[in-house]
């Protein structure tokens, strides 16, 4: 019995012990690293540092809000733990003298590096042969080339000043500097969160819904979109699109010609390795490029991590990084899950008056946090339409439930603040009527009540005017939802006559946008001129520039009737029928059967036709008040019809029989190593005898000794010099991009233009009062512009030198050459 108690008290001390054992090994067993890497100078977080053991250089990277979990292996808790990342000094630690492993707080020391001082040894560079391997993986690993993917995604986008000095140490030096230091320590400016679904299917079929939005200030959503549409959503395409700008993907096809790639890191990760590669422009090599690092994955030679930047002069306005992290999600595809963009304001600073070294820049922050990820789910085609983008009608109506099951984590006690601090604020200035106002400035008009004042009317300026002051109106939404009321007026103080007219329109179906509409004008019409159906201009276009020159009008009275409507999903039609009378300086002459000859001024017209629009692929947002098109990709084609008949009509005279075809098509293209072209083409034909005021004009901008340029016009063909009843003009430009190494203040562009046109004139002895003749021999004109030799602010001014030859070619060489300021805009 006592052998058999001291086996059992024995046994029972082994089990004791094997328990102690497995206990005191168990966190060895189960340890794991938590906690963020940050910036010590700044303490931003730091995306995608290399953490690794260096024993077995096993490791993991940070995500982009800097944030890392690693867990160890049995016999790792003694080991060196390092941490890597370009631009910053090498930063190591043991892990026994780590307290608490669950909350660490990383900082690292930035360091200064020149990437262009860093030599290649003779042979291939080797980040070569995994650059060219990752851009022939483009397509597999591009989730837009799917079959089909949906996901949620909650955004956050904020504006906040990025104060780095202290509060003690400007308090007695600059107390209002000290006040807004202390302003934005506790809040940012502006706060947005949004959640979202997008659908996708093969090849390009879209589907953005904003499920919630929240916005600081605001109870309305109108940056509801923002946080989506700032970035883009992968790093595979040939350009990557920051703000208006294309810059060339560094693994793009031959892109190892223009940019320097060197391996800086690689970690170990399972059993794939990361490559860290840095990439800036090659020397001597002048293109928009991006500059920063690359993690490629061995694993599909995938896009893992990036972080980018456009290589931009010291003085450039805005500076901009785009970040991005990327997941192999079910062991199928590679596709991103975190998204943030940076912005840097730096003509928009705070700083302390009496010391200038103390200052903040304004700062834009946008992220997306992608979950919930499906890959290749069943979608149908009809989910999808032209609306890639619509806003859930209960969008600001959710509640903490629901926005806590998307957002990564609870909003900080800065984020709370500023949502309690603006909304107040934007409650006690009334931001959302204030921008309310902003949107109808953006889309030229001024809410008034139930009356929209319409900008466009309020001034307006010509050669032949000189200026016509006015008013316009449009009825709004808070009238009437079914139908629109509007008028306009003004006096040109040039001819000393009143300008007036008005509008009514129904809208009989909402989601064809058919509506039927009637209007009256009383006004000027350009003599020889041509307008198509919603040729609405690019702001930064400089072709409205011509308006200004044109001198040559008629007055013209109209009565017209008719439909608008979408007719397929790409096609918008304009079916009309009026009358119009048109009196101006030309005079036409005509003979009658007797051989009398008679002279006239003032000429009626009844008309049918359609006008029509096609863009295809055209992309619109739905928001809860309006459609708002975002363009398209491809090239757009107007079409005018229009059948003229030569009797009355309801006792409204018709002088002229005739049928009337005119054409335009604009197409833009940024080709991968050679720049960005334009080419506009217009084409007309009248068939019948028309006088002047309905013929062509032929798009001349010649206009005097000193002019600006004007794209889609013959920069040194005089107004009214040439006219046409049959026509076919091209304007074609070519921008090559900088041409001259890229400096602090001077960074000029170089335009290649061309243009040239043909076209008939049947029968120039009935027109008088004009001296026009026809260009059926050719006429061709070729030139060229520098962009952006001067800046002041967004705008900027260059010179254009165009040059006229052919069969149209002056006599006197020096009238051939056309020289003309450029006004652009530039970010």
């Amino acid at each position: 019995m006592l052998d058999d108690r001291k086996s059992s008290n024995s046994m029972r001390r082994f089990i004791l012990l094997l328990i102690v054992t497995f206990l005191s090994v168990l966190p060895a067993l189960s340890q794991s690293l938590h906690g963020k890497v940050l910036d010590k100078k700044t303490h931003q977080p730091l995306p995608f540092v290399s953490i690794f053991i260096k024993k077995t250089q096993r490791g993991t990277l940070t995500d982009i809000d800097g944030k890392f979990h690693f867990p160890l292996n049995p016999g790792e808790s003694e080991d060196i733990i390092q941490l890597s990342y370009l631009g910053y000094k090498p930063y190591a630690f043991q892990l026994k003298d780590v307290k608490d492993t669950a909350q660490m707080l990383l900082e690292m020391v930035p360091e200064a590096v020149n990437l262009s001082e860093i030599k290649v040894v003779a042979g291939e560079n080797p980040a070569h042969r995994i650059i060219r391997q990752a851009s022939k993986m483009r397509d597999q690993n591009n989730p837009e080339k799917m079959q089909s993917f949906s996901y949620h995604s909650y955004n956050k986008c904020f504006i906040t000043a990025d104060m780095q000095a202290s509060i003690d140490s400007v308090t007695n030096i600059d107390t209002s500097f000290a006040a807004m230091q202390k302003f934005f320590s506790k809040q940012h400016l502006f706060l947005l969160e949004s959640i979202t679904q997008r659908d996708f299917m093969k090849p390009d079929r879209n589907l953005e819904t904003v499920m919630a939005s929240r916005v600081s200030g605001f109870k309305n959503s109108p940056f509801a979109i923002m946080a989506t549409q700032l970035q883009s959503f992968t790093f595979y395409d040939d350009f990557i699109s920051v703000l208006d700008e294309k810059y060339v993907n560094p693994i793009s096809s031959g892109s190892t010609r223009k940019y320097l790639f060197l391996i800086q890191d690689t970690i170990l990760q399972g059993k794939d390795t990361v490559f860290v590669i840095s990439f800036e422009p090659r020397k001597g090599k002048n293109f928009n490029a991006l500059k920063g690092v690359l993690y490629i994955s061995t694993n599909g030679y995938a896009i893992q991590n990036v972080i980018a930047e456009p290589v931009r002069p010291d003085n450039y306005q805005l500076s901009i990084k785009v970040q991005q992290k990327y997941e192999f999600i079910d062991n199928k595809q590679w596709f991103p899950v975190q998204l943030n963009t940076d912005w840097i304001w730096k003509n928009a600073t705070i700083s302390s008056k009496k010391d200038p070294t103390k200052k903040a820049f304004m700062k834009a922050v946008s992220r997306s946090y992608i979950k919930e990820i499906e890959v290749n789910p069943k979608l149908s085609r009809k989910e999808f339409s032209e609306v890639t983008v619509q806003m859930d009608k209960n969008l600001d109506k959710q509640g903490d439930t629901f926005w806590n099951q998307y957002r990564i984590d609870t909003l900080s006690s800065k984020e709370q603040n500023t949502y309690h601090t603006i909304d107040s604020l934007g409650k006690a200035e009334n931001l959302d009527k204030k921008l309310f106002i902003l949107d109808a400035l953006i889309n030229n008009r001024i809410p008034l009540g139930i009356i929209d004042l319409n900008l466009d009317k309020i001034l307006k300026v010509n050669s032949f005017e000189q200026a016509r002051v006015g008013l316009g109106f449009h009825t709004n939404q808070k009238f009437s939802k079914i139908f629109t009321i509007g008028g306009y007026g003004g006096f040109g103080f040039g001819d000393q006559k009143w300008k007036y007219g008005g509008d009514l329109s129904f809208m009989l179906w909402k989601k064809k946008e058919l509506s039927i509409f009637g209007s009256y004008d009383n006004t000027l019409v350009e003599s020889g001129g041509t307008s198509f159906f919603e040729n609405t201009r690019n702001l930064r276009s400089s072709e409205s520039f011509r308006d200004a020159y044109v001198s040559l009008f008629d007055y013209m009275q109209k009565y017209e009737a008719g439909f608008k409507l979408r007719a397929f999903k790409y096609l918008r039609a304009n079916i009309f029928a009026n009358h119009q009378q048109r009196h101006g300086p030309t005079t036409f002459g005509t003979t009658s059967p007797e051989g009398i000859t008679t002279f006239r001024d003032t000429f009626n017209f009844n008309e049918t036709g359609v006008q029509l629009k096609f863009l295809y692929k055209e992309k619109f947002l739905q928001t809860l008040k309006s459609k708002i098109s975002m363009g398209s990709d491809y090239p757009v084609l107007y079409l005018n019809v229009v059948k003229g008949y030569g009797q009355s009509f309801f006792n409204l005279p018709g002088d002229f029989d005739y049928w009337k075809f005119d054409f335009r098509f604009e197409a833009s293209r940024t080709f991968l190593n050679i720049g960005t072209s334009n080419l506009s083409v217009f084409a007309g034909k009248v068939i019948g005898i028309l006088p002047y005021t309905m013929l062509y004009n032929n798009r001349g901008s010649l206009w005097g000794k000193y002019n600006a340029s004007c794209a889609n016009s013959f920069e040194t063909m005089g107004l009214n010099e040439f006219a046409s009843n049959q026509y076919a003009s091209l304007f074609f430009s070519h921008n090559i991009g900088r041409f001259l190494p890229i400096r602090k203040k001077f960074n000029p562009e170089l335009e290649i233009v061309h243009n040239m046109g043909i076209g008939t004139l049947n029968q120039p002895l009935r027109i008088f009062n004009v001296s026009v003749s026809d260009m059926s021999k050719g006429y061709f004109e070729s030139g060229m512009r520098i962009l952006h030799i001067l800046k002041n602010g967004a705008n900027t001014y260059g010179i254009g030198v165009f040059y006229r030859y052919g069969p149209y070619q002056l006599a006197n060489p020096a009238d051939n050459l056309a020289i003309k300021l450029v006004l652009s805009f530039k970010i």
